[in-house]
């Protein structure tokens, strides 16, 4: 989010600059947008019918403005705000198009400082009055400092790239850079000819070499260029025809293409894999996770002979499942062998992650070692009632809630309003800015889910309607329909009132149940368990994986989160990692960070413990 900010401020500062064009500090510099060189003089610089060799520009006003003609200028800060929206979304290739256009605007500042700038320090040895001097002195320092901080600007995004995991679709990236090439070339050949077929109308009159020389300058907006850079200007309709309107259809070209590369519904990778897998999943069933396959970031396997895939992430030299298969044929029996195989051939560890029992059992030919990794937590909607003592909480949830006004609504991203949004993402960024850990995914989800169609939200309002606590659920399909939902993002604001997430379950129970679903999952607890187990009768592996939760909890509260849902009385089920081999377990809990927290480095992971350990030993004191 903060690189897609500082984008769009480099998108859209010179657009204000050139609005407010009467500003005297450092960056009125880029107040260049619609201002037209030719405009001082009407397009007359030389004498008019001379046919000698290019002369001296005298264009030193730019204060005209020539808004039709400058604003062709705009056309490129709208591909940086294109790129903004990308990195916003977590798009690695709209993130090197950013850094590209910052990178294009170091290297044109730069030309325009040794083109223009040495008459400007001969100015400022000339200067007589102190006023005169310090006019120079703001010029000279304004356009080092416009040159430098889209330098900077291009570095911070190249240091902080991996925060943008998601990688463009090649035939994607292909189509875009020959989509540029081929509207390059066209541009430049249309010039040539245009240039020379209305030759009469430029002055000076362009000479064949003169043309091919500042042939690359016709890509350009015109009025980014200096007049230094002129050797010849139009003076007749068809020559400014010619001047103006092929950069401006090149930069059109530019921004759509650019929309297909980081906008479209194809753009990234495993886009199209993407649609098959939601295509088998709605046509089929799968596991309670199974819509997050379909979340960006994972890739599949396809069975060759059934209708069924596995969604899996790799990391080092391991294939991670998220889940089990899903598909019309997910309980074909041959399916794991299969995946197993494919993963082989390429060199990789297959790694069944977060698979449940039935999943478990049919993996069991394989003798791999098996490990439980999480509990997941089930309510029956149509029968689960909250009566009884154990429940007492939530009662007591609801009771409040329809004392001081609060209500529930069950909706979608899409039909809430723009102001209801922007309260849902303030509570997300508060509860995670108060984490010691970056937020996580691959089992567990984002506010950058929300926007999913088939993602359901239920919020939470006060009397005053401002949202103060949300919930998203996840599709659970059961033989080619939605046969319930699955809790994912729970979130609440500071001072919401006590018991507001018991009452959005509870009011979600009743949702289902009205609704005619069948299944309602609370969703998997990482690395807690309900049941108490002795020491004696539990491996150094799962001995370890409770230290690692007690590492975790004062950042993420996994363990609170297993016992705030024991509430409702669920059914717990255990989730399970089947591996080849526990010798791999302390390799594979690597890849498993990595797949969790995509962008974390081995530096950062080692501030990542310290933090933890801090936070754990704060909270002990």
């Amino acid at each position: 989010m903060l690189l897609a900010a500082l984008t769009v401020v480099f998108a859209v500062g010179p657009v204000v600059a050139t609005v407010w064009g009467s500003g005297a500090g450092l960056l009125s510099v880029y107040g260049w947008l619609s201002y037209d060189p030719l405009a001082s003089t009407g397009g007359t610089v030389c004498a008019i019918g001379s046919d000698a060799a290019p002369c001296a520009l005298p264009l030193r006003d730019y204060a005209e403005l020539q808004p039709w003609a400058g604003w062709i200028a705009a056309l490129p800060q709208v591909v940086l705000l294109i790129a903004a929206w990308g990195i916003l979304r977590g798009r690695r290739g709209a993130l090197h198009l950013a850094v590209a256009m910052n990178l294009l605007t170091v290297v044109a500042m730069t030309a325009v400082i040794a083109l223009t700038e040495t008459d400007t320090l001969r100015q400022l040895a000339d200067a007589r009055s102190g006023y005169a001097a310090i006019d120079v002195w703001q010029t000279l320092l304004g356009m080092v400092v416009g040159a430098l901080l889209p330098l900077a600007a291009a570095l911070v995004l190249i240091r902080f790239r991996s925060a943008a995991q998601i990688a463009s679709a090649p035939a994607v990236r292909r189509r875009f850079v020959a989509t540029l090439a081929i509207a390059a070339g066209g541009t430049l050949v249309l010039a040539v000819f245009g240039i020379l077929t209305f030759s009469s109308g430029f002055r000076p009159w362009p000479s064949l070499p003169a043309v091919l020389a500042t042939l690359p300058l016709r890509l350009l907006p015109p009025s980014l260029l200096p007049s230094e850079a002129l050797s010849f200007v139009p003076v007749t309709v068809e020559a400014q025809a010619t001047w103006y309107l092929l950069p401006l259809a090149f930069w059109v070209v530019v921004i759509g293409a650019t929309v297909r590369f980081v906008v479209g519904s194809r753009a990234t990778a495993g886009a199209p894999d993407r649609e098959r897998a939601q295509a088998l999943l709605a046509a089929g069933s799968g596991d309670t996770l199974a819509h997050m396959t379909l979340w960006e970031g994972n890739s599949y396997w396809f069975a060759a002979d059934v209708e069924a895939a596995i969604a899996y992430r790799v990391r080092g030299r391991f294939a991670v499942t998220l889940g089990g298969p899903f598909g019309p044929d997910r309980d074909d029996p041959a399916l794991a062998a299969a995946f197993v195989d494919f993963c082989e051939e390429r060199g990789w560890t297959p790694v069944f992650y977060s698979v449940d029992d039935a999943d478990r059992a049919r993996l069991a030919f394989l003798g791999w070692h098996e490990l439980r990794v999480a509990e997941e937590a089930s309510l029956d909607p149509q029968t689960w009632m909250p009566t009884g003592k154990k429940r007492q909480d939530v009662r007591t949830a609801t009771n409040r809630a329809e004392r001081e006004g609060v209500t529930a609504e069950w909706t979608r991203w899409s039909a809430v309003s723009v102001v209801a949004r922007a309260q849902i993402r303030d509570i997300s960024e508060a509860w995670v800015a108060d984490k010691t850990i970056p937020e996580m995914e691959f089992t567990l989800g984002s506010t950058d889910q929300l926007a999913d169609p088939a993602v359901r939200l239920l919020v939470a309002r006060d009397a005053h309607d401002r949202i103060v606590a949300f919930t998203s659920w996840i599709p659970v399909h059961r033989d080619g329909a939605v046969a319930g939902y699955a809790l994912d993002v729970m979130r609440r604001r500071e001072g919401a009132m006590n018991g507001v997430m018991e009452f959005l379950i509870g009011r979600a129970v009743e949702q289902l149940r009205a609704d005619g679903m069948t299944v309602m999952s609370l969703s998997g607890s990482p690395l807690a368990r309900h049941d108490a187990v002795d020491d004696g009768d539990r491996s150094s592996i799962e001995r370890g994986l409770d230290v690692l939760s007690a590492l975790l909890e004062p950042a993420y509260g996994f363990r609170s989160l297993a016992t705030f849902k024991k509430k409702f009385q669920p059914e717990f089920s255990p989730l399970w990692m089947v591996s080849p081999d526990p010798a791999l377990l302390p390799a594979i809990g690597v890849a498993l960070v990595r797949c969790y927290i995509p962008g974390l480095t081995l530096r950062g992971a080692v501030q990542l413990t310290a933090a933890l350990r801090r936070s754990r030993e704060t909270i002990s004191a």
